[in-house]
Order: structure tokens, then C-alpha cells, then sequence
């Protein structure tokens, strides 16, 4: 059952329009003779594995994803402080130490990932642990495989996502006008793993507060109109409430205040580009491409969502980020009005490449029963709606901003079909 339909045809009228207001921008600014229509690599934009050309937006490969492995551990409750000397076997029949005693046996890999994730690098959509545990000094670790991606608007620093880490204790940023989720039914390993789940989504969404702030300051260093600069404000402070939201729910489940530590800025600075082409090419790739799917996943859990105050929360994220994803259309359309040549190409390669990852992208998931009841679906589930986000919500969108072929009447044109 298709149960975001209805939001997704919303969403999707929606940045028609705003797309149909700017068509053949692009295509004014010399995106036909002056942009490659058949993509990076001149090969239809394929990912690096070829293709039939076209327009650049028929994408079916995918780009190379970021993979990061990393030794994870953590502690073993079953541990005995007494036994196991000196860093026992690994696995489920690991040996004890010099003193011969058992060393009380680590989870299976495969049962391992709830216990792993909390360490998980900000952005990660997949997590594969790799190795079975190793046992020592009251741990079990084991070698996890991190894939990275972009759903929503990350905070980048030479393209790699930053986020604060989390904190326990007290916290402000748990405070929710909406009721705790019911714990009820709920079993410890998976209050464990919704906990983890929420607690990295507040870590993105408060990440999304600092990419906002910082897409404001660069607005206004391109000169663009009030409407844009206010709603990049209003935008971030959205992104406040989502984290609030998201820490609250991840507090109730973990059973302590959970909220982020302070925000790792580089050196302290914030990087303000004032390049036009850079700042519509980040507003494709975190807004047009990132929020739209986050939008449209978050409905998506929301409609499978059964906790009223999981699904509220989730409705209230989907609303907003849908006129985040409007606004990022909306810059990208004043900014190829207000821009040469060199932005159209650095717009239309930007939907090439985002596509072109999101056609492949994994996405962080839970599983059936309870753990969709708390706005957790298995990886199946998101990966369709994903799919269909990109088929019938951006690429059409995307395709009349720039033109079916994005390039004026007579050679130009014939080009691109030919292709």
C-alpha cells in the first residue's frame, strides 16, 4: 500500500509550479550550447558506467558512495569483572583470558548493529558490522562499515558532514510540547535501538540549524531578495524544533535526557562562499534533492507510524521540510535568473551527480512491528518511497526547470535528442 501518496502528489504540484515559473531559465542563460546535456563524463550522466546520453537526468547508475570502517565496542553487561583476564576469544565461543575462565560470549554480528550504531559517523545511512566480537576489558568490539549519504541538509566542511555529539544529562534540547511515546510493549533492545535511531536524527536536524544559518549569510552575500534570506531564518529555526522533537522522543526511549554537545565549527569559523554557481549547485544537492526526500520519508514513516506522538512528531518534520525543499527550489530559480552560464552548468551538473547518488542511496531503517509502529520501517519500505520520490516528485520537477533538453531550438536541441 502507498500510504504517502496523497502528501507526494501535494509535494510534488507543489515544486512543479515553483519549477514551471523558472522553465527554460536555464536554457536562457546558454544551457544548451554552453552545458553539456549528456552529463559528466559525456556519457548520459550514468555514474561513471556510461550510457545512452540524453539530457543528463535519465540517470539508472549511481555515484560512488563514501564508505568509512571503524572499530566499534562497547560494554557487555554480562561481563564478569572477575573473569576473562586479559582480552578473551571473539564470537559467541570466544575463551577466557590467562586464568582459563570463560569470557562471557559477545552478541552475533548480526545482532550487534543496535549496540554499534550509537558511535555511528553523522550523515551514515548503512552500517554493516563486518567481523564477529572480540571480548576485552569488559568490551565487546567489532569492525562496522559505515556508507554516508545526504538525505536532508547536512552542515558540510570539504564535503564531509559535521555534527555535534551527543550528551547525557540534563538537556533543554529534550523539551517536547507533545506527549512520550508509549513504552509499552516495547522490549529493551528495541528501546536501545529507537533510541540510537532518534538520537542521530536530532544530531542531523540541530547539524541542519548551523547549514541554514550559514546558507543565510550566504544569500545575503549574493544579494539575494528578502522573501529568500527570511525564510532561510524561518527555515532554521524549524530545524530547532526538529531536533527538540527528536531528542524528546529519543530520551523517552533511551530513559534518560539526551540532547548534543556544542557544534564542532571549524577553527570557530563559519566558510561563507560567495560564489553563485557554488551556493545554487549545495542548494540542488541539500535542498532541491535532500530535503525533498526527507520530506517525502518522513511522511512515509509518519504514515506507518501507530504512536500518536511518534506520528505527530513526524508529521509536523514532513510539513516543514516540504517548504524547506520549496525554498531551495525557489533560490536555485532566482539564482539562475540572477546568474550567467556558469550557473546553469553548475546546476544542471548538480541534479546529474544527485541523482545520479540517490538512485543507489541506502537509508538508515528498523524493522516491522513495533519498531514501524515507532516510525521505523524496514529498509525495503524507504528505499520504494525514496525511489518513487525521485521518479515522480524531482525528476520532473527538475526537468522543467532546465528544459527537457535544456537546450533553445535548432542544433543544440537536435543534439541532445539525437542523444
Amino acid at each position: 500500500m502507498d500510504r504517502s501518496f496523497l502528501f507526494r502528489r501535494r509535494i510534488a504540484a507543489q515544486l512543479l509550479g515553483v519549477a514551471l515559473a523558472g522553465m527554460g531559465v536555464a536554457a536562457a542563460q546558454g544551457c544548451g550550447n554552453d552545458v553539456d546535456t549528456e552529463g559528466p563524463g559525456g556519457q548520459g550522466g550514468q555514474g561513471g558506467q556510461g550510457g545512452a546520453g540524453g539530457t543528463g537526468l535519465n540517470m539508472v547508475g549511481g555515484s560512488t558512495p563514501a564508505f568509512e570502517t571503524k572499530t566499534e565496542c562497547f560494554a557487555w553487561p554480562q561481563a564478569d569483572a572477575g573473569s576473562g583476564g586479559s582480552g578473551g576469544g571473539g564470537g559467541a565461543g570466544g575463551s577466557g583470558g590467562a586464568g582459563g575462565s570463560m569470557v562471557p560470549p559477545c552478541p552475533p554480528k548480526d545482532a550487534a548493529l543496535m549496540h554499534v550504531q550509537s558511535g555511528a559517523p553523522v550523515g551514515y545511512c548503512s552500517a554493516v558490522v563486518n567481523t564477529e566480537g572480540v571480548f576485552e576489558d569488559g568490551e565487546c568490539c567489532y569492525e562496522v562499515t559505515y556508507e554516508t549519504c545526504g538525505v536532508g541538509r547536512p552542515y558540510l566542511v570539504e564535503g564531509r558532514a559535521r555534527a555535534a555529539t551527543r550528551t547525557a544529562g540534563r538537556s533543554s534540547w529534550m523539551d517536547s510540547p507533545l506527549p512520550s511515546p508509549d513504552l509499552a510493549g516495547l522490549s529493551p533492545d528495541e528501546r536501545a535501538l529507537l533510541a540510537v535511531a532518534w538520537t542521530h536524527d536530532g544530531l542531523l536536524e540541530h547539524a541542519s540549524i548551523a547549514s541554514f544559518g550559514r546558507f543565510a549569510l550566504e544569500l545575503l552575500a549574493v544579494g539575494a531578495p528578502a522573501e529568500l534570506v527570511a525564510r532561510a531564518h524561518e527555515a532554521a529555526l524549524d530545524e530547532v524544533r526538529h531536533a527538540r522533537l527528536a531528542f524528546a522522543l529519543a530520551s523517552a526511549y533511551a530513559g534518560e535526557p539526551l540532547g548534543p554537545g556544542a557544534f564542532p565549527f571549524a577553527g570557530g569559523a563559519v566558510d561563507v562562499s560567495t560564489n553563485l554557481a557554488d551556493i545554487a549547485a549545495r542548494a540542488v544537492r541539500e535542498g532541491c534533492i535532500g530535503e525533498t526526500l526527507a520530506s517525502l520519508l518522513a511522511a512515509e514513516q509518519a504514515a506507518r507510524a501507530t504512536d500518536p506522538a511518534v506520528r505527530e512528531a513526524l508529521e509536523a518534520i514532513a510539513e516543514d521540510e516540504a517548504r524547506h525543499a520549496e525554498l531551495a527550489w525557489r533560490a536555485v530559480t532566482w539564482a539562475l535568473r540572477s546568474g550567467d552560464a556558469t550557473v546553469a552548468r553548475a546546476v544542471r551538473a548538480a541534479f546529474v551527480e544527485a541523482l545520479a547518488a540517490g538512485v543507489t542511496l541506502e537509508v538508515r531503517a528498523g524493522g516491522a512491528g513495533a519498531l514501524e509502529a515507532h516510525g521505523r520501517p524496514e529498509a525495503a519500505v524507504l528505499r520504494a518511497s525514496m525511489a518513487r520520490a525521485l521518479e515522480e516528485v524531482v525528476r520532473p520537477a527538475a526537468t522543467a526547470l532546465l528544459g527537457s533538453s535544456a537546450a533553445p531550438a535548432g542544433e543544440g536541441r537536435e543534439r541532445a535528442e539525437r542523444g
